[in-house]
Order: structure tokens, then sequence, then C-alpha cells
């Protein structure tokens, strides 16, 4: 099997996606943009926001495009709640929940590494940072962030039971418990997503049948929406890939950039910090 160094010196290649555990990403992008290479980079974008400025750094120094692996901006499933939160139908300030519980990424499927401090962070990067993007790209700028983090699962060492609490700038909030702290082969009792508010509540999507929708209780009922959910060539991984060929040849910026990839990680080492500290911790870090 080559290695990522060899697949970057080839002639022939214009552009790679690094998929490799995070402790590698920055070493692999800043190679890339000196060999000229084009980078879709899988979240999270590195561990430290020293690594993500230097990645930024070397491709804008190469000219060439970064962008980051956040493909919940381009599903529907998200989107329509995005839609339903700027249209105002829960009011304002409003909370966004997200309650994911569930095991550690590993075997047949993924690698033991996901759940190794060595290579990983945990459930709040590897899987939380995508939900951290899409709250960035809806409410905007974090004033601070609130964190309760430990290690309480079977596998691995990392911090896998995770609680953050976000307060934006716009004075929205968020809510969200990410955990792999149960033993693979359990289920939670609970997960989902709703947004809570003073107009009302938008809940998670569904299915009724063939068609999705999306409910609304508000004081007078449930107003109940359908929207188009399908996984094309237009949405999701499809719709990101093609976001990045689109963005390589028309000299313009992906629609996750590295500094989308800067900000997400900036939370989660708040989330780091609040928790050491037992305190609030302000936004920017630096």
């Amino acid at each position: 099997m080559a290695s990522y160094d060899e697949l970057i010196a080839m002639e022939d290649i214009d552009a790679i996606v690094i998929g490799i555990p995070t402790q590698f990403h920055a070493d692999a992008a800043i190679k890339a943009a000196k060999a000229g290479k084009h980078v879709l980079c899988e979240k999270p974008m590195a561990r430290t926001l020293a690594d993500c400025r230097a990645m930024m750094a070397a491709h804008e120094q190469a000219g060439t495009t970064l962008g980051i692996g956040f493909v919940r901006r381009f599903d529907p499933n998200w989107g329509i709640v995005r839609r339903l939160v700027h249209e105002g139908r829960a009011g304002h300030p409003c909370m966004w929940r997200r309650i994911i519980v569930g095991a550690a990424p590993g075997p047949p499927n993924y690698g033991e590494w996901y759940s190794q401090s060595k290579f990983s962070d945990g459930p709040l990067t590897e899987s939380a940072s995508h939900d951290v993007d899409f709250l960035l790209y809806t409410f905007g700028d974090v004033a601070n962030v609130t964190a309760h983090m430990e290690h309480v699962g079977p596998n691995g060492d990392v911090l896998d039971n995770c609680i953050v609490i976000l307060q934006f700038v716009n004075g929205d909030r968020a809510l969200l418990q990410w955990s792999w702290c149960l033993p693979r082969g359990a289920t939670a009792g609970f997960r989902g997503m709703d947004v809570i508010g003073p107009e009302g509540c938008i809940h998670e999507p569904r299915q009724d049948g063939e068609q999705w929708v999306v409910d609304v209780s508000l004081p007078d009922g449930v107003e109940t929406i359908p929207f188009e959910n399908e996984r094309n060539a237009e949405t999701w991984s499809m719709g990101q890939m093609n976001d990045f060929i689109a963005a390589i040849r028309e000299g313009r910026p992906t629609r996750s950039t590295g500094e989308d990839g800067y900000r997400a990680q900036e939370v989660y080492l708040a989330a780091v910090r609040s928790m050491e500290e037992g305190r609030r911790i302000d936004l920017p870090l630096e």
C-alpha cells in the first residue's frame, strides 16, 4: 500500500481527499499544498489551532483549494431545520438540542483508532464537529462554551461522554450531548434533535410514508411541512464532492473552508478548557 507521501508526489494527481486519522491531517495537507495539490480534508481539520492555521497558510501561499468535509451543509434533512430557524418559526432566542449516545466506532466498519487518544480526540471532534459546524453555519459566531467531558465507556481512552452548551453572539443557544460511552451492541433509550423557542418547537424531520416532513409545534397546533430529502448527486457526500471540484475549476472557495474547520476546532478546545477549569470559556481563544 502506498503512503500518502507517495500519493502526493504523483504528478498526474491534481487533488486529494484526506481521510486518514486526525493526527496526520495537518502533515498531509501541508505537503499536498507544497506539491500544488488541492485538498478536501475530512473533519476535524486538525487537533490544534496552530496546525489549522498552518494548513490554511500553506494552501493560501500555494494558491490551492482547501475544503473541509462538513457534509451537513449539503444535507436537506438539516437544511430544512436551518431554514425554519431563520424564518423564526421557533422564535428568538432559541435552543437547538442534539443528543446522540452510542458506542465508539470499531470493526468491521471503522478502525479502533477513533477511541485512542494517540490519534483522536473522541466524539466531540470526530463526530460532533459536523454538528458544531452546522450550528456555526446557522447561528454565526460563538460567544462562550460551557462543557462537561469525561471518559466513561469500555473502549479506548478518549473523552467519550461530552455535554456542551454553546452561547452564540446573537443570543441563540445549542445543547449538545455526544457520547460513545455504551458497550458495542447496546443502544440508547433516547437520541434526537429539535429546536425550542418562545414561539414553538421545530421537531426533527421524519418520514411519513414515502414523504419526508418536519413538524412545527405552535400554540394553535402542529404544522407539518413536506420537503425533498433525496441524497442524490446534488446533496450529501456527492454534493460536497461536486462543490469541491467546482470550486477548483471556478477558482472560488468551497462551501466549507479552512476557516470553518478552524472555528469548529476552536469550539472543541474551548470545551476541553471549560471541563479542565470548571468554568465558562469565552471565544475567541486566541
